[in-house]
């Protein structure tokens, strides 16, 4: 059956639409990537020629045309990767967010993360959006815009992302105000996205991925001049008391979720102790408590050493990438990260409750 046929009864089973009654071709299609090197359709399987046939012509398509961004490293995993993208039209397209509001929390996380590519593409979508310049400069500059001239939606998103990502706690009066500025799903929505492209932006940094060879070249220096933040910055002191909260749940997204936990969970490539290492390390950013060390696998040592390295630094060095790709191949590290990031929004979800997470 060629790839096209196959693709078809994906879209069908996933839901999967197509923004336009066109389809968009994708035969000439040759991705970028770094330490993952950008493949080219001609070379793909069939299952990964599915995967990107529906990067190109689902909802994101009118943002993504040509399966950039993280797409060429979740190529090494196309069961995954064909979940996670779903998961991304899920998050981004049922969030009752405007187009303004989801920006702020995207460019807010992808600033978090000095994430180049994520800033580059984000940066001109959020003033496309409407976003006024100075607010774009001042998340750029990592210091905090002038609140009281945003609209008052905006100005809530931007408390909200900024109290997720550096103090990994929502406190109570900012999730009260929070919650009567926005309503219920948009609170949920914001975190949510955050805590989804702090996960976009570790399958960019890990790969390094590259800018476009045509980027403005005003863009492509905004972007590439980004300074990471401090340590302590990267990690504020949180203020303000926390109690328990209702839970907040949207169906759509839980089910996206859902699904691609079960994928990277039954891979038998990615071992138990190797995930759960992972999740300690992810717990350790939002519990702010290092778990003691045991008998485990090389290969899960590679990967826990792999994933602290890039939560408490927001990039890897070659030499603990180098140990992880040797220890689980691409495709068990491309679920390694996957399921990071899968963590990393149940912890925020958990945030926003009001609860410590619990993986």
């Amino acid at each position: 059956m060629r790839a096209r046929g196959i693709v078809a009864v994906v879209a069908l089973v996933t839901g999967i639409a197509a923004v336009s009654a066109q389809e968009l071709p994708i035969e000439n299609i040759q991705l970028r990537g770094d330490r993952f090197r950008g493949l080219h359709y001609r070379e793909m399987t069939e299952e990964q020629r599915a995967l990107l046939y529906n990067v190109v012509n689902s909802a994101r398509a009118v943002t993504n045309t040509t399966g950039n961004g993280p797409f060429n490293t979740l190529l090494r995993s196309p069961a995954v990767g064909e979940l996670s993208q779903q998961l991304g039209n899920a998050i981004r397209f049922s969030s009752g967010l405007s187009g303004r509001e989801r920006e702020l929390a995207t460019l807010m996380a992808g600033r978090a993360w000095t994430s180049t590519y994520e800033w580059y593409a984000h940066a001109r979508y959020a003033l496309d959006e409407g976003i006024d310049e100075s607010v774009v400069a001042a998340i750029a500059a990592h210091r905090r815009p002038d609140l009281a001239a945003m609209p008052a939606e905006d100005a809530m998103v931007w408390r909200v992302t900024d109290e997720l990502l550096y103090t990994r706690r929502i406190a109570d009066a900012t999730y009260k105000e929070a919650l009567a500025v926005l309503g219920e799903r948009r609170l949920l929505s914001t975190v949510t996205i955050a805590a989804y492209y702090e996960y976009v932006s570790m399958l960019l940094n890990v790969d390094r991925y590259p800018l476009p060879a045509d980027a403005p070249a005003e863009a492509a220096a905004v972007a590439l001049a980004l300074a990471p933040p401090t340590a302590a910055e990267l990690r504020r002191e949180a203020h303000g008391a926390v109690s328990a909260r209702p839970v907040i749940s949207s169906q759509e997204t839980e089910r996206a979720l859902e699904a691609l936990h079960a994928a990277f969970a039954r891979d038998t490539e990615l071992a138990a102790d190797v995930r759960a290492l992972a999740d300690n390390a992810v717990l350790e950013q939002w519990r702010s408590v290092a778990f003691g060390p045991g008998a485990h696998s090389l290969a899960a040592e590679a990967a826990h050493r792999f994933a602290t390295e890039l939560l408490e630094t927001r990039f890897v060095s070659d030499e603990k990438f180098a140990a992880a790709l040797e220890a689980l191949g691409e495709r068990g590290l491309v679920n390694l990260i996957v399921s990071m990031g899968y963590s990393n929004i149940r912890c925020a979800q958990q945030a926003l409750a009001g609860s410590r997470c619990v993986l």
